[in-house]
């Protein structure tokens, strides 16, 4: 098994991403660090992510062939794991895991080279939040009243991201969206995407293309594909 192939394990770090930066040279494929919790968590966008005890953070070093699908797959593992245990999540294009339309857990990918840096962070049993992320963040408990065991739930991700990175490794994209499509529920779904440039597209989503840009249709009937890169989305209800 390629994902937890080494592991560096601690109870607090300023972020997992930046420790596995620092590995990078000599770190084989797979290696994994992991936290209790993270003083300076790292989301997208540069925004920081709250990383108290009751969650799941962690970085994995890949190699992977294609870059673009790696926030599909751990999407997908993610979902995966946790209905193993009865949590029925879905993935919010590009790299949310939301339950119960709040957000539990997210992804974040960091380029050097040709390493993928591999962020994840679950909001297992969290019982608080900050106000400002009440709104929107929540945790497994919250929504659940489930205790799900942090190493219970690591082991099963490590389970399942290695078994879609091998799809991903085999070129076995079909499989990969097929499975996507089964764990969001953006299909069908009016959003408003902002670009880079500050500017605002409203449309429909109709699917997922191979290299995980986004199809989608806008009022005037045109369709349009859209890559993750600095683009932020938001359901339209």
């Amino acid at each position: 098994m390629i994902i937890g192939s080494k592991i560096y394990r601690f109870d607090e770090i300023d972020s997992t991403n930046e420790y596995a930066k620092s590995l990078i040279k000599q770190a084989p494929e797979g290696t994994i660090v992991l936290a209790d919790r993270q003083t300076a968590g790292k989301g997208r966008l540069g925004k920081s992510w709250y990383s108290p005890d009751g969650g799941l953070w962690m970085s994995v070093i890949l190699h992977p062939p294609q870059i673009a699908l790696i926030s599909v797959i751990t999407g997908i593992a993610i979902c995966e794991s946790l209905s193993c245990y009865g949590v029925l999540a879905f993935i919010k294009w590009p790299n949310d895991i939301l339950l119960n339309g709040k957000k539990i857990a997210g992804i974040l990918t960091e380029i050097i080279g040709n390493v993928v840096i591999l962020g994840i962070g679950i909001n297992l049993n969290i019982r608080t939040f900050p106000e400002e992320l009440k709104d929107y963040a929540s945790s497994v408990f919250l929504e659940t009243k489930k205790h799900l065991g942090k190493k219970m739930i690591y082991q099963t991700l490590c389970t399942e991201l290695n078994y879609v990175y091998m799809l991903l490794k085999n070129k076995e994209v079909p499989h990969i969206l097929m499975k996507w499509r089964n764990y969001t529920t953006m299909l069908g779904r009016d959003v408003i995407i902002e670009l880079p440039d500050k500017k605002m597209m409203t449309g429909r989503v109709l699917d997922i293309a191979n290299n995980g840009s986004l199809i989608i249709r806008l009022p005037t009937g045109k369709v349009e594909r859209i890559l993750a890169g600095e683009c932020q989305l938001k359901l339209v209800k």
